[in-house]
């Protein structure tokens, strides 16, 4: 390659890289999409006419998903978002879940919920919990796999992938469950598809 031919190709490549930064700064600022995932978390709530609060638990979940849970301890409530990113630079708003209500009367809950995205379906339980010797939460999947929940700020929130074409092949007949452990991992609660919810106010009124 001449002298001629190299500078033409540095030409090209340099103003590649002028249009593909200003299309990424045009969609930034007239779109639901943005570099700051705050921003889009705001966006999105507002549409939601909910008020803004803040990230309480980041979960990466593959395909470049996150499930978002955002407590807001003022309105007592919390949210759950889905958001991906374009590129390695621009956040997406990608749906949720909003207003689901904040109860001290909860020990703890297990509620579960799924989402479609391409190629593959993103399934998540989340929760809260009241009950202050609560240390641990375990998921147990319908197909048997397991993972601890992520904690923060009185709720939890397990989430996984599987992509459509291998879905045919788990096992759905076996129950979903939450396992809830103190700081000696011994066992408090145990919750399911079928029993989602521990109440102190039932507790005490069956120990009467």
């Amino acid at each position: 390659m001449n002298a001629s031919n190299k500078r033409l190709l540095g030409h090209w490549i340099r103003w590649m890289l002028i249009l593909l930064s200003s299309c990424i700064v045009f969609i930034a600022m007239f779109s639901q999409s943005s570099i700051h995932l705050e921003k889009v978390v705001r966006n999105a709530m507002n549409v939601a006419e909910v008020p803004s609060a803040p990230i309480a638990i980041r979960t990466k979940i593959g395909q470049s998903y996150e499930l978002l849970n955002i407590v807001d301890r003022k309105n007592a409530i919390y949210h759950q978002l889905f958001v991906n990113r374009t590129l390695g630079l621009l956040w997406n708003y990608r749906g949720g879940s909003f207003g689901m209500k904040l109860e001290p009367q909860v020990l703890l809950s297990f509620q579960g919920g799924m989402s479609t995205f391409g190629k593959h379906r993103h399934y998540y339980y989340v929760g809260q919990f009241n009950d202050p010797k609560i240390s641990r939460l375990h998921v147990v999947w319908w197909d048997g796999y397991e993972q601890d929940a992520a904690i923060s700020d009185g709720v939890y929130q397990a989430a996984r992938s599987i992509r459509i074409s291998e879905e045919s092949q788990q096992n759905f007949s076996a129950m979903n469950k939450l396992f809830a452990y103190d700081a000696n991992d011994r066992l408090l609660y145990e919750l399911s598809d079928e029993n989602r919810e521990i109440r102190s106010d039932t507790v005490t009124e069956e120990a009467s």
